[in-house]
């Protein structure tokens, strides 16, 4: 059993759990993580269909739930690398468990670069980045091309995650014809 400390409060992280099984803390990361990106998603959505000229708290709001989305994932991403393994549920086939492993880890790293690219893209077009009011200092100046490059990167992972989170669909229904594994599985924060 491997033990940290995290804020004076001890967690505890379990060398072993049960298969299909994992640490509370993993699953509560995962909730608070797809409510962050429901709730950024919402504003992506309605971002390009606001007027121009109101759009100026829209993408306060963006910046703020992206830089959150992000915050989460870096602590999902140390919690992956530092956390136990979770076992595959008895049901699954190893190849069908790592694919889904795959298509998590895929996720994790695709916002973490979302997360990277968006502020440069933001000062690349001579915008200030807050997070939930506090503003960060610019570290470049606008800049056409890197505008251009940052923005069709940030806008193509963002088709990237959509499709990732079909496919996400598509195999865990797969996963429960095939395999009765649950529809639970899909759901966030499931052991993956």
């Amino acid at each position: 059993m491997a033990a940290f400390s995290a804020g004076g409060r001890g967690f505890r992280m379990t060398a072993q759990l049960a298969p299909g099984r994992q640490e509370r803390v993993a699953t509560l990361l995962g909730w608070a993580l797809f409510i962050a990106f429901f709730a950024l998603f919402i504003n992506i959505v309605t971002l390009p269909r606001t007027a121009l000229d109101q759009r100026e708290a829209l993408r306060m709001w963006h910046d703020s739930l992206g830089f959150l989305v992000f915050f989460l994932v870096l602590i999902r991403l140390w919690w992956w690398f530092s956390g136990p393994t979770p076992q595959k549920p008895e049901t699954l086939s190893a190849a069908s468990f790592n694919f889904n492993r795959a298509l998590l880890f895929a996720f994790l790293l695709v916002f973490a670069v979302e997360g990277l690219i968006g502020p440069f893209y933001a000062w690349s077009e001579d915008r200030d980045v807050g997070f939930f009011g506090v503003f960060l200092p610019r570290l470049m100046a606008p800049n056409e091309n890197v505008r251009m490059a940052t923005g069709y990167m940030h806008s193509a992972l963002g088709f990237y995650y959509m499709m990732l989170g079909t496919l996400w669909l598509f195999y865990g229904a797969y996963q429960q014809f095939r395999y009765r594994a649950g529809w639970r599985r899909l759901f966030p924060g499931a052991a993956v």
